[in-house]
């Protein structure tokens, strides 16, 4: 195995890049601002494909942390309702984010510490943390409880694993939520036709929404709503939270993107335990572009798991962590 880690400095900011020298595949990381996969390129039908979305020398000015790689949302993903929330009788204001509801967490645009680097057995990795503490260090009161999130990126030939752990460092319990917001290109090549792809998504019911907003209420899906055959990108428009998850023997739940033309896919596959939900969005900036979202709960999950609805929130007792897996790789088919 020939792979290793090294750093570039664009505009002013460190850049971590992993490669794996036979297959060619790297990937680069922007851990001063969300620890973010802004360029991920795997092989694929011959050719070195770029499947992670952001706009050309993002990262040397990085904004909107939530439109561009692979953003990481945590304590929370997608929204808290109008940013309020009661925990163990102490209520919580957060900043509306996105007006009139806050988004996406803390973590996204932070400045991670990196804690270890190098080549292993797995490839080559480099691991990150974000703690809570760190964001509101004036201790204003935004989250219930101190925390931290671990990551480790790790290339190997053409896959990339993430692994995360969370953890509870302080007396009280940690509810937390933890997803990510990937951004990939489909068709793979320039020139691909829309009409030539399929979207695979083994979801069976979707959260009613209220303008965004779950209501509490989780119906089968619709046939909009339906990727478990697959869908065209072309003339797709979507934004849904998906869950009851269909898994894999190795409990995995597994996305597929599929290029026709070139007779190569994309798998982004998922712990099925913690990761009950997905997100599926469609932005307005690209007819070739999806975010396939998974998540750990469902939006708005605080306030919705105290109106006693199972949307997912986690709780980790005093001195508790949990650790989940995401995979990413390419295929033939």
């Amino acid at each position: 195995m020939d792979c290793h880690v090294r750093t570039e400095q664009r505009g002013g900011r460190t850049v971590w890049i992993l490669n794996d020298t036979d297959s060619e595949a790297s990937a680069s990381i922007l851990p001063s601002f969300g620890f973010n996969l802004f360029d991920l390129k795997l092989p694929a039908a011959g050719a070195l494909r770029p499947l992670v979305v952001a706009e050309p020398g993002w990262e040397q000015a990085p904004q909107h942390p939530a439109k561009h790689g692979f953003p990481v949302l945590f304590p929370f993903p997608n929204r808290i309702s109008h940013g309020r929330f009661d925990w163990e009788g102490t209520s919580y204001r957060l900043p509306l984010t996105k007006p009139p509801h806050a988004i996406h967490g803390f973590a996204l645009d932070a400045d991670w510490e990196v804690t270890d680097h190098g080549e292993g057995p797995d490839g080559a990795f480099l691991s990150g943390r974000y703690r809570l503490a760190k964001t509101f260090p004036d201790g204003s009161p935004r989250w219930p409880s101190e925390g931290y999130l671990d990551l480790r990126y790790a290339l190997h030939g053409r896959t990339l694993v993430l692994d995360a752990t969370v953890a509870n460092e302080s007396d009280g319990d940690l509810p937390y939520g933890l997803g990510f917001h990937p951004y990939f290109r489909l068709p793979f090549g320039s020139g691909g036709s829309l009409s030539r792809t399929q979207v695979v998504i083994p979801a069976s019911q979707a959260w009613v929404l209220d303008e965004t907003i779950p209501t509490g209420e989780v119906r089968p899906v619709s046939e909009a709503l339906d990727f478990r055959r697959g869908k065209s990108m072309q003339g797709l428009r979507v934004d849904a939270v998906l869950t009851g998850l269909e898994h894999n023997a190795e409990g995995f739940v597994v996305c597929r993107l599929i290029d026709e033309s070139l007779g190569a896919e994309f798998r982004i596959g998922f712990d099925a335990i913690p990761f009950r939900e997905i997100v599926v969005f469609t932005p307005p900036f690209g007819d070739d572009i999806i975010a396939i979202e998974p998540y750990t709960q469902t939006t708005d999950a605080i306030n919705l798991q105290q109106r006693g609805v199972d949307a997912g929130l986690r709780i980790l007792k005093p001195g508790q962590q949990e650790s989940m897996r995401i995979t990413m790789e390419t295929a033939e088919c």
